[in-house]
């Protein structure tokens, strides 16, 4: 140990030595506490990643509506209300759809016990579909034309065997309701200490990385809140303008149409299978001016939501080109599942945001 010509005590190689060795400790223990904690808590980081997404898109929201309620509902009452607000349009839907799956289960085994009595002639139109017409019709009726070959074909599909896995399908919405209930008590506290939790995370990426740290917690916040506008709002949109094409043409339950419309565009490619499958079975019932008006007021609406106003809604706020949020959305859902349509996005966000700042630039605005 040294003394100074000021009269302070420098510190010597070995006090130097221990005190690197403790801050590596430190680090390491860090590290493992970290892995500790995300092995104790896995069984329930889907449903606080749900949260979070959840949160951080509706925060504008929350807050403006936190600025506006007196002093004694910001504490507790305002936070329960808009999770049960939050609940309630999440419960909703999946209460519709299951009993709606209940009852169309009834329905298909009942038209499938009607199919081995009497057969499924195959209509007039299908021997006119240009190249394959003449084998499907031929094949159709060899499968299903009498009720001997749709005995044969549909044997093995016991009635029974619809209503079993229907009950799987339940069991399966039970045990997600779970997974609803434990995000929805996550989305409660985040409400309540949101703004605290936002500094102290502000607070770690600054003592992390420095501001540029802030500036990828930024990236991401924004990515999220952009995704969810971008896929959730602009598919409820789709789904009601498709599901008012629906009733218009007469085709039955338009609503349980358009919502399934509406889910399936949030992921690309999907809503042409339904609205598609609708214009099939107006072709097929005769009604060949709406199946085509149908088709193409569904490619319209479908186009103009996925290159224009949902590129601009989620690239223009996260500095995303089209290219990169449709290979995020994919790469999400491949990665991720459904909780990829808004993960994939915000980490191509935060790597487009370490690149800029590593080739020394920023986006354009």
């Amino acid at each position: 140990m040294a003394v100074s010509k000021a009269g302070s005590v420098a510190a010597g190689p070995e006090e130097e030595q221990n005190g690197g060795f403790q801050a590596n400790t430190r680090v390491v223990l860090a590290l493992c506490l970290v892995a500790l904690g995300f092995w104790t808590i896995q069984g329930f980081l889907v449903s606080m990643t749900w949260a979070l997404v959840i949160a951080v898109a509706s925060w504008p929201l929350y807050r403006w509506l936190r600025s506006r309620a007196p002093h004694w509902m910001q504490g507790i009452v305002l936070p329960i209300l808009f999770t049960l607000v939050i609940g309630v349009a999440l419960i909703g839907p999946l209460t519709y759809a299951a009993i709606k799956l209940g009852e169309e289960a009834r329905v298909l085994t009942r038209w499938l016990a009607a199919i081995q009595k009497s057969g499924l002639p195959a209509p007039e139109w299908v021997n006119h579909i240009p190249a394959v017409g003449n084998w499907l019709f031929s094949t159709w009726n060899s499968s299903l034309g009498s009720p001997g070959a749709a005995e044969t074909t549909l044997g093995h599909l016991d009635p029974a065997f619809v209503l079993r896995w229907t009950r799987t399908v339940g069991v399966q919405m039970l045990r997600r309701a779970e997974v609803l209930a434990f995000t929805l008590l996550t989305l409660f506290f985040l409400y309540r200490d949101g703004e605290a939790l936002g500094k102290q995370v502000f607070r770690f990426a600054r003592r992390l990385v420095g501001e540029i740290g802030v500036e990828y917690s930024r990236h991401c916040v924004s990515a999220i809140r952009a995704t969810v506008n971008g896929l959730v709002l602009v598919s409820i949109g789709e789904g009601i303008l498709l599901g008012v094409a629906y009733a218009i043409v007469g085709i039955a339950d338009p609503v349980t149409l358009g919502g399934l419309t509406g889910i399936l565009a949030m992921i690309p490619f999907l809503a042409p299978l339904v609205f598609g499958g609708v214009s099939i079975m107006l072709y097929a019932q005769g009604n060949l001016l709406f199946a085509i008006a149908l088709f193409l007021f569904g490619s319209l609406v479908l186009f103009v939501a996925d290159h224009f106003i949902r590129p601009g809604l989620i690239g223009g706020a996260a500095h995303l080109p089209f290219f990169w949020v449709l290979l995020g959305t994919l790469g999400g859902i491949t990665s991720f599942g459904l909780l990829g349509l808004f993960l994939g996005p915000t980490v191509i966000a935060a790597l487009l945001a370490a690149w800029y700042d590593f080739i020394g630039r920023v986006p354009e605005e």
